[in-house]
């Protein structure tokens, strides 16, 4: 079985760059003195004893010269680690820059998002580009998965889904994204868990603010939130669903970055712990009724 097949079949906990975003320092005017590498992102996987990263657009691969990706990829195949290629856009030249990326790390993956929040490339403009990439990464034997987020309605990507048609192209599924676009849960498994290919887990609450005027979306370890898990993994199994589950983290800022930093890392243990039980007895719940389960060797 190769490790397309297996990702397909089984599933996989695995860790990204979005799980650590304070320490690879997206948000540039704090970043660390030595932020986290791509390199330093599969030794912690390693730690924790995972066999997936994903390495997304706040770790970009294509600042990495030939010989660093080279070397990244020999680290995560001397640890046992499967690479995902993440990237943000869909300009064609974009995608087949990381699909070269992808089959330089031997990643069946690469996943990108539509834009960003304010400049959202128009759906139609999507499906062409995509439409256009696409051969090539059937060819590679390379999936492309495209994430939801709340400038699309999770309607309107599954309909570009299905017009583009083909199984190497699908959905990463990121039920918290949609929230802001007033989406329940249950309108985004039923538009995307049908379709997806990939999965984040976000755990949130949400909290009145101060002033009380007002509420916001702060992140949480998975399970002390209000992340609907079993409901995402049921919805995915009824659709014979398996996606690898690549945590990530929306860690509030502490009074300095050193504390934010031990936060974070806090947070990414215990999320990673969670998970594994969480899916370990869904499994077991399940696999007897329905024979399906995430391979436990692999969680």
């Amino acid at each position: 079985m190769d490790a397309e097949e297996n990702i397909s079949a089984s599933g996989r906990i695995g860790i990204g760059s979005w799980t650590y975003p304070w320490a690879v320092g997206t948000v540039t005017d704090l970043r660390p003195q030595e932020p986290l590498s791509a390199k330093g992102l599969v030794r912690i996987a390693a730690e924790l004893q995972l066999r997936v990263v994903q390495i997304a657009d706040n770790l970009p691969l294509d600042a990495l010269a030939s010989q660093e990706l080279e070397s990244l990829g020999q680290l995560a195949q001397d640890c046992g680690i499967a690479l995902q290629v993440g990237t943000r856009g869909v300009d064609p030249d974009h995608l087949l820059n990381y699909l070269r990326i992808a089959e330089q790390l031997q990643s069946t993956l690469v996943r990108s998002l539509g834009g960003w929040p304010r400049y959202p490339t128009p759906l139609s403009e999507v499906e062409k580009n995509i439409n256009s990439v696409l051969p090539a990464f059937i060819d590679a034997g390379v999936s492309l998965a495209l994430e939801n987020y709340e400038v699309y309605s999770t309607a309107d990507l599954a309909r570009l889904v299905r017009c583009v048609d083909d199984p190497r192209f699908g959905i990463c599924l990121d039920i918290t994204n949609s929230f802001a676009a007033l989406e329940s849960a249950e309108q985004i498994l039923d538009n995307l868990a049908p379709l997806a290919i990939n999965a984040h887990i976000k755990d949130f609450t949400i909290e009145r603010t101060n002033s009380l005027m007002g509420f916001a979306c702060v992140g949480r370890p998975i399970g002390q939130g209000k992340l609907p898990l079993d409901l995402i993994l049921s919805r995915l199994a009824q659709f014979n669903r398996r996606p690898d589950l690549i945590v990530e983290l929306w860690p509030p800022p502490q009074k300095t970055l050193d504390e934010t930093l031990s936060l974070e890392r806090t947070w990414a243990a215990e999320s990673v712990q969670y998970l594994r039980s969480f899916v370990a007895a869904f499994s077991g719940k399940r696999s007897s009724k329905e024979n399906w389960n995430y391979q436990l060797t692999d969680l």
